[in-house]
């Protein structure tokens, strides 16, 4: 709490981001016509992936590959972003409404999320 609650030049650095990407990237892009959801999956998922050199990421589904994936539901109604799961309370989203919800995300397989709490 300590290293956020302080002067701007002597803050920590980051925020929490993670939580609101794909709501704030739909409401920003996909809901304006700039990107397609297979563009916002490729500039989220499959190039980070690809730089990242991550195998197994960012990979289009395969029978016998590892299930890494996010459920998104981006007709989910548009509410307020609070503060999630993070410790942090440093965001530029607080209190916007943005559209869509997470549902599930998985890792080989394994659901690390369902119906937005941890598994």
């Amino acid at each position: 709490m300590e290293a956020k609650e302080t002067e701007w030049s002597e803050a920590a650095f980051g925020m929490i981001g993670l939580e609101t990407a794909v709501r704030a990237v739909q409401q920003a892009m996909v809901d304006t016509g700039l990107l397609d959801w297979s563009a916002v999956a490729d500039r989220m998922s499959a190039r980070p992936a690809r730089i990242g050199r991550l195998t197994g990421h960012g990979t289009p589904l395969a029978v016998g590959s590892p299930a890494n994936l996010t459920l998104y539901d981006p007709a989910a109604p548009a509410e307020a972003v609070g503060h999630g799961a993070s410790k942090s309370r440093n965001t530029p989203f607080a209190g916007m409404d943005l559209p869509g919800r997470v549902v599930a995300t998985f890792l080989r397989g394994t659901p690390t999320v369902l119906d937005g709490k941890l598994a």
